[in-house]
């Protein structure tokens, strides 16, 4: 079984007509006839009925069409990758990500700027603790994660431990996120008392989460805003927001992409609390040309250039 054979049978099969496809292929009807009948030879079934109306394929021919068409297709990809220099052939962007909603066009933009035959893109929403795990663990490459200062000595102390290199790319003071009908007293920042008796979307849990538990805003502990709901998921917190009345304590780097869901966001009275954007990676490691375009892309985005 030849590659031309399969060519030959699929365009056959499209055309519906021996002479339409002899045609396209531009090769002669009586060589196309032979063609086929040496591959019907070789699978010892007719692949083809034909009557006055054109020609079929049979149960045999269908389901060979279909293997064909994929055949042909890997062809085309191994022709891409003659000529394709070594580095553009695979491309593998591993990424953990906490509390931070990248803007929506930089996954697309990595994946123009790769340019690869085959892309492999993991992208982690998960805990601050789990993203250092996924990096020390080799699941991921770099990590990005937003650290108040009290979480990042923390963090950077375990990193140290584990071999782990901690950049901090910038430091802003702590947002709330809140639906836009929610009453406030003022428009440009709020009271955390004005918050309280509003549903609290709180990311998932872990060890440097509960560390905020003794934080204070203006004299309001964390732990006094009772009406908890968790979630992970980008959409879902949205939809919470918008349609239950709820807030997220945030930061800066999120504000972006939640503006386009009318959602304000504002700063606390009184508040002295600053969040840190964290990339980590493993010390003493040559980053993939994937983590680097990435990284080039996230710095450009976030201007920290």
């Amino acid at each position: 079984m030849k590659k031309d054979q399969l060519k030959n049978f699929v365009e056959v099969a499209d055309c519906g007509s021996i002479n339409k496809a002899a045609e396209k292929l531009y090769i002669s009807q009586p060589s196309l006839s032979r063609s086929i009948h040496a591959l019907e030879e070789e699978m010892g079934r007719k692949l083809f009925i034909r009557s006055n109306r054109g020609i079929t394929l049979t149960p045999t021919g269908n389901r060979l069409y279909y293997y064909a068409r994929s055949i042909l297709n890997q062809f085309r990809v191994l022709e891409r990758l003659k000529k394709l220099e070594n580095e553009q052939i695979y491309s593998k962007l591993s990424i953990s990500v906490n509390s931070i909603f990248l803007h929506d066009d930089m996954i697309l933009e990595f994946y123009k700027r790769a340019s690869s035959a085959e892309t492999e893109i993991h992208f982690i929403e998960t805990t601050a603790e789990e993203v250092l795990q996924n990096v020390v663990q080799l699941r991921s490459e770099i990590g990005i994660t937003i650290l108040n200062d009290l979480q990042l000595g923390v963090f950077s102390k375990m990193a140290e431990i584990k071999e782990i290199e901690v950049m901090v790319m910038d430091r802003k003071p702590l947002y709330v996120h809140v639906n836009e009908k929610i009453p406030l007293q003022d428009s440009r920042f709020v009271d955390a008392e004005e918050l309280i008796e509003y549903p609290y979307i709180h990311l998932p849990k872990d060890f440097f989460s509960d560390l905020n538990q003794s934080l204070t805003i203006n004299k309001t502990l964390l732990s006094d805003f009772k009406k908890m709901i968790t979630m992970s998921n980008y959409h879902a917190i949205i939809n919470m927001i918008n349609h239950a009345q709820a807030f997220l304590l945030g930061n800066q780097w999120q504000i972006d992409e939640l503006r386009h869901s009318n959602i304000r966001s504002l700063r606390f009275k009184n508040c002295d609390i600053m969040e840190n954007f964290v990339i980590i990676k493993r010390k003493r490691e040559i980053l993939s040309s994937a983590a680097e375009i990435f990284l080039d892309i996230l710095k450009k985005e976030y201007g920290f250039m």
